[in-house]
């Protein structure tokens, strides 16, 4: 099914516009409580300044951008960037490394809180990314969070460690005790392994503090080839196979290796699914095989609105008893996550 933007989706039954013509969730699709278990901040590293997260602006500047790129629903969303506004994904996300005046910065508290309410999300999971120097996103985003009347009600952190940083137990345990409930961790980005030592050092301490990690698993197709050797899904085999007694989070479902990333979640209980970015008839297929329990709902924004992957949940489960979209949307999350 294709549309010609993001406001488009309006053609879809679960959707209006409001009357700033916005795209919100209709009244009667509310009732589900959801929790959006794959969203991020503006984060910033090595000479760029902190961004002010408490700053509201008028518009959000997504990735994914709402007008002028059409999509097809049937697709992994990264596959539908147009070649200019893939290029401009790109340049936006390494920009963090030199200044704070792109995208980013409307990656803000409030921006993500007033998505929220349109798109009915009660509560988000935040995830951060750092790395060994240079970056200290988590820090940034956890006081924010806490310093904000409505984040600190409706965000939930999860924290990011890298392999090569030292004082990591010390570093988790400060983390937990200012309230993270999970970690963080983005092979691709971070440039490791999951089988790497340190990284095997991050496992053993989520497991000895009782908190559940959230992997990126699968190469985006808005990135380079050689990133491939940190996302090769036979080390997230091997990994889960090592630590059967952590509880590990597959971000968008292992993007093009869904198959594989479902298999893996089918074999092991203590594996799940994220859906972020994944279309209705793999949803439909991954339910099929692991059943709903497994699985979340994931937005990531601000790499896209969120309306995108909302509609694609709700078009899978559109024919499936209320059960299995209740607990995709936000019972799994409040069960897993403690929430």
């Amino acid at each position: 099914m294709k549309f010609i933007d993001v406001p488009d989706l309006v053609r879809l039954p679960y959707f209006e516009m409001n009357s700033n013509k916005k795209i919100v969730l209709k009244p009667q699709y509310k009732k589900h409580h959801i929790i959006d278990v794959h969203t991020h901040l503006g984060w910033s590293y090595l000479f760029a300044q902190k961004i002010n997260l408490h700053a509201r602006y008028e518009k959000t500047h997504y990735f994914f951008p709402e007008t002028g790129n059409p999509f097809d629903i049937s697709h992994y969303s990264a596959v539908d960037y147009e070649a200019q506004n893939a290029k401009k994904a790109r340049r936006e996300t390494v920009r963090g490394l030199v200044n704070s005046k792109g995208f980013g910065k409307t990656h803000s508290i409030p921006n993500l809180v007033e998505e929220m309410d349109r798109m009915g999300i009660e509560q988000s999971v935040v995830l951060a990314i750092d790395f060994p120097v240079a970056s200290k996103n988590s820090e940034h985003i956890m006081s924010s969070i806490a310093s904000h009347k409505e984040g600190k009600k409706r965000l939930i952190s999860f924290i990011s460690l890298h392999p090569m940083e030292r004082n990591k137990e010390k570093k988790l345990k400060r983390f937990i005790s200012l309230g993270a409930k999970g970690i963080k961790l983005h092979p691709q980005i971070q440039l490791f392994k999951p089988t790497h030592k340190g990284a095997y050092e991050i496992y053993e301490l989520a497991k000895k503090y009782n908190v559940p990690i959230l992997f990126h698993t699968g190469l985006s197709p808005l990135s380079p080839q050689w990133h491939r050797r940190y996302v090769e899904f036979s080390l997230f085999k091997t990994v889960c196979a090592d630590f059967p007694h952590n509880t590990f989070i597959l971000g968008h479902s292992g993007v093009l290796d869904y198959k594989e990333a479902m298999q893996l979640s089918h074999k092991y209980k203590h594996v799940y699914l994220e859906l972020s970015g994944q279309p209705p008839q793999i949803i439909k297929e991954i339910i099929k095989v692991n059943g709903p329990e497994k699985l979340f709902f994931g937005s990531d924004w601000p790499y896209y609105p969120s309306v995108l992957p909302l509609a694609k949940v709700l078009l899978a489960t559109e024919e499936m008893h209320g059960d299995v979209r209740e607990a995709i949307l936000g019972g799994n999350a409040r069960r897993v996550l403690k929430i």
